[in-house]
């Protein structure tokens, strides 16, 4: 590689010779297919160049030379040669290799944006998943622009970690910062073509399993009363999709409830798959007549996340019908292949919902005033009917109650006859009846009235005796408790021992220890004693 000092103000002149520039090491060089015409850049050739005599043994041998004379001579003599010399001939080999830009297959690894240029690392995996090669990528800040606008405005969506791309890559290698490419130009149709792929795969993948079209053995509901919703948090579809769900909430028309997934990023599949097992779990306690999945809105490219086979296969294993809104009228997802019924958009799920509601609310009015129409006429002929029924009925009674008249009144005479002569007799029997009560009645009150004297002269007569014994005891008792006060006690032989500060009697030997001195009442007098406290004895 023949690297060129051009200066900033003759640059276009150099880039319209054929030169190129170099990030890596910011400068100039010329292509090695036009090494050639080294005439034509002899004014911005440095005074001694390497490179120009590597072109000129690749002229010679058709082989680089990786080692300069100067680098050979440097080796011989100190049997090596510096870091930086070994990585410029590794740098001058790789240009000579690869001269020109290549188109490369790869996959997002990483990306990030750095003072307006775009730094990528790349990979590629095999079958499994692992990862069989990787390396550094840049789109430099007066390229990033241009290529991510034009590759967002064709494929829908932003350059974003995880996408299959083809890149127009030129070999980049610099003794300090090391291998890298640099990206020239991307193929957005590459990107677009992998998502179609990966799509048609799993098409077939849910054919051959024979689960691609299992959710369409439901049949879709005339009418809605019940509807399960998963969408993103937040979303500008759900807010749409609410718009009108909302007003049939509150009209009792139809009850939404509501379950939360990520669309897109790496917990789509968790999230989606709790969305659907809490969906499952209430549908068995209280059915739903659909499930509706809307997204709207949203990258064109942020659709692949959708295109995954365990949640077609959730999709696909549902019990009940699935309607999708997923917000892309010209784009598909498996999700909207699998599903029972695709809508562009929520608010087309939404409408196709409140459609079915009013078409048989609508129904049901037409079908109320056909009953109502057909009602009045059934009770318009049987008020008729009734009406001549009636009429008959009248007239049959009328002829039915004279015929009947005429018989029972002789009948009637015969039986006030007979009931007459029965009252009669029953009354004269119930007077005889009266009259042996009340003659039995008298004598046994008479009988009552002397047994009640006797019982009243008995008591009278006990409670006398009664009285005079209990006074008896009384006068008995009083005697007895005269006898044995104070003064009769003492007058036997008897004391009281007294606290002679107190005045209050000592009934115990112990009270009697705790005072010095007790005073003894006799029959005659009192009398003040000494206690000895120790022995317990009186002096």
């Amino acid at each position: 590689m023949i690297f060129l000092d051009v200066p900033f103000r003759e640059k276009d002149q150099a880039k319209q010779l054929g030169a190129r520039w170099d990030a890596s090491s910011r400068k100039w060089y010329i292509p090695a297919d036009l090494t050639t015409s080294g005439e034509a850049f002899k004014r911005w050739l440095p005074a001694t160049s390497d490179s120009m005599n590597n072109t000129q043994h690749i002229e010679k041998t058709g082989q680089p030379l990786l080692f300069t004379d100067d680098t050979q001579a440097s080796i011989n003599k100190k049997r090596g040669i510096d870091l930086s010399s070994f990585l410029r001939n590794i740098q001058t080999a790789l240009r000579q290799a690869l001269p020109g830009a290549v188109w490369v297959m790869a996959e997002i690894a990483n990306l990030n944006t750095r003072r307006g240029h775009v730094y990528l690392e790349l990979t590629q995996s095999d079958a499994q998943g692992k990862t069989i090669a990787s390396c550094r990528a840049m789109i430099w800040q007066n390229q990033a622009t241009g290529l991510l606008k034009r590759f967002e405005a064709e494929t829908g969506s932003p350059l974003a970690i995880g996408q299959k791309i083809l890149l127009l890559a030129e070999v980049s290698f610099h003794e300090q910062y090391g291998f890298s490419i640099v990206v020239q130009d991307i193929d957005s149709s590459y990107t677009l073509g992998a998502l179609e792929k990966n799509l048609s795969d799993l098409r077939k993948q849910l054919i051959t399993e024979g689960i691609y079209q299992q959710n369409r053995r439901f049949l879709l509901p005339n009418d809605f009363f019940r509807v399960a919703v998963i969408a993103p948090p937040d979303a500008a579809g759900l807010g749409d999709f609410r718009a009108d769900a909302d007003r049939l909430h509150e009209q009792n028309l139809c009850e939404f409830k509501y379950f939360y997934s990520a669309f897109q990023g790496d917990a789509v599949q968790q999230e989606m798959q709790a969305a659907f097992q809490a969906i499952h779990a209430l549908h068995q306690s209280n059915p739903f007549d659909g499930l509706v999945i809307i997204r709207g809105g949203g990258a064109k490219l942020d659709l692949h996340t959708l295109n995954s086979y365990p949640l077609a296969k959730l999709l696909c294993d549902a019990n009940l019908p699935v309607m999708t809104g997923i917000g892309h009228e010209r784009d598909n997802t498996i999700l909207d292949e699998v599903a029972n019924q695709r809508f562009d958009t929520p608010s087309k799920v939404i409408g196709h919902i409140r459609q079915q509601i009013f078409q048989q609310a609508q129904q049901a009015q037409t079908h109320w005033k056909k009953i109502e129409h057909t009602s009045k006429l059934s009770v318009k002929q049987l008020e008729q009917n009734l009406h001549r029924l009636n009429q008959t009925i009248l007239h049959g009674s009328q002829r039915v109650l004279f015929h009947w008249k005429q018989r029972v009144e002789p009948l009637n005479s015969e039986i006030r006859r007979f009931s007459e002569q029965q009252l009669q007799t029953k009354q004269h029997h119930l007077n005889d009846l009266m009259n042996s009560i009340e003659i039995q009645l008298k004598n046994k009150v008479v009988l009552q009235k002397i047994g009640l004297e006797q019982l009243q002269k008995t008591a009278q007569e006990n409670a006398l005796r009664a009285v005079a014994q209990k006074k008896q005891s009384i006068q008995q008792w009083m005697a007895l408790i005269l006898s044995s006060g104070p003064k009769t006690q003492l007058s036997r032989g008897f004391n009281i021992a007294q606290n002679p500060k107190t005045n209050k009697p000592i009934t115990t030997a112990k009270d009697a220890l705790n005072v010095a001195k007790v005073k003894l009442e006799f029959m005659d007098g009192r009398v003040l004693a000494t206690i000895d406290t120790k022995k317990g004895i009186v002096k």
